[in-house]
């Protein structure tokens, strides 16, 4: 897919991947909407975006209401006559299951696996409404590939996320809509911020923490590959972006 021209939704969009991604995009020439529960952030985002002359407008959107979701694609649709790109990115992380508040793991599955499968349904509904191909890229995590004791319920959203999406690598023949995921090894994200900044720092340092940019690059190339649907990419500080089968 060429990005130039093209619009297109960024779930999580007011900080970290999500923001990384959104620089890019408008870099190609897309118009996206930034959508975040951070309003501060995600209006920022959009300033920077259009800092660059890039054409990007805020909306905030908690992604666990459906008539939020909903709103953010219409949106996309309405000012800028199409939508040919969702990036569903927004998540939180998980705590040891065991010591969290039984209610916290609920959100975590709501907000890392239930909202992507419903931002990519409504995605799907509003790319086939106007018969258009389009690229969906759902965001997992490397731990949706591999056990993480220390948060088993991030880990199987997340495995959801990656399981979910390569069911749908169907809608590409269909209907010339693809849906990729992208797995993230750590990334220097606010969420990173919970390692504490002694070991943040050594990660820095020695290389070991992948770039917000290093993701948005993966999330890129998905994009603009039409030959991938349904597919998984790692990405990892030592391996940097590859494709898996799982």
């Amino acid at each position: 897919m060429d990005i130039g021209g093209k619009a297109a939704v960024v779930s999580g969009g007011a900080s970290g991947i999500g923001r990384a991604t959104v620089l890019a995009l408008v870099g190609r020439g897309a118009k996206v909407v930034v959508a975040d529960v951070d309003e501060d952030g995600g209006r920022s985002t959009a300033e920077m975006a259009e800092e660059v002359d890039g054409v990007a407008m805020f909306c905030r959107c908690d992604v666990t209401k459906t008539e939020e979701l909903a709103s953010v694609f219409g949106l996309a649709t309405e000012r800028f006559g199409r939508l040919d790109i969702a990036f569903n990115n927004a998540g939180i992380g998980g705590e040891d299951l065991f010591a969290a508040d039984p209610g916290d793991w609920r959100r975590v599955v709501d907000i890392d696996l239930v909202a992507v499968i419903d931002a990519t349904r409504l995605a799907v509904r509003e790319m086939r409404r106007a018969g258009r191909a389009g690229a969906i890229v759902n965001t997992a995590s490397l731990i949706g590939l591999w056990p993480m004791p220390d948060a088993p319920v991030y880990a199987a959203a997340k495995a959801g996320v990656v399981n979910f999406t390569r069911s749908l690598g169907y809608l590409a023949e269909e209907s010339g809509i693809r849906v990729n995921a992208i797995c993230p090894e750590l990334v220097d994200t606010p969420m990173a911020l919970a390692l504490g900044e002694e070991q943040l720092g050594e990660l820095r340092r020695s290389g070991g923490i992948l770039t917000p940019r290093d993701i948005a690059a993966g999330v890129i190339e998905l994009i603009e590959d039409d030959s991938r649907f349904g597919a998984v990419m790692q990405v990892t500080s030592s391996g940097g972006p590859e494709y898996v089968t799982v």
